[in-house]
């Protein structure tokens, strides 16, 4: 039960910190600066008219701020997720787990993937 509880304990850990990674302190939504991670243009972009610039640019920031609602409405998700994982765990008999257990545990690993993958951009 002590490990049970140790692994339970160390998943919920890393949620927080995910949790806090993606609402970051600084204005970009990653927490960093917004070219980092960016490869060098090779060549200069071509001139555009401002109303198509101005359009990309506010169809941009629409895509961003529905990614950064959909990862801070999926860290959320699994902050709650954890703290069932954690509720069962502490109802199981220390000599079996349920296979309710299991399935919260594989729900949380499943969905943890896809913030990981959101927090990346892919």
């Amino acid at each position: 039960m002590r490990s049970i509880t140790a692994i339970v304990s160390a998943l919920l850990l890393c949620l927080l910190l995910l949790n806090l990674e993606a609402r970051g302190q600084s204005g970009h939504p990653m927490g960093g600066s917004p070219s980092q991670g960016l490869p060098p243009q090779i060549h200069p972009p071509r001139p555009r008219e401002p109303e198509t610039a101005e359009m990309e640019r506010r169809m941009a920031k629409q895509r961003n701020k529905e990614r950064w609602e959909k990862l801070r409405k999926d860290t959320d998700e699994l902050v709650r997720l954890a703290n069932e994982l954690q509720k069962y765990v502490n109802q199981a008999n220390d000599q079996v787990l349920s296979l309710q257990v299991i399935r919260k545990a594989e729900e949380i690993e499943k969905l943890a993937k896809s913030v990981k993958n959101k927090m990346k951009g892919e």
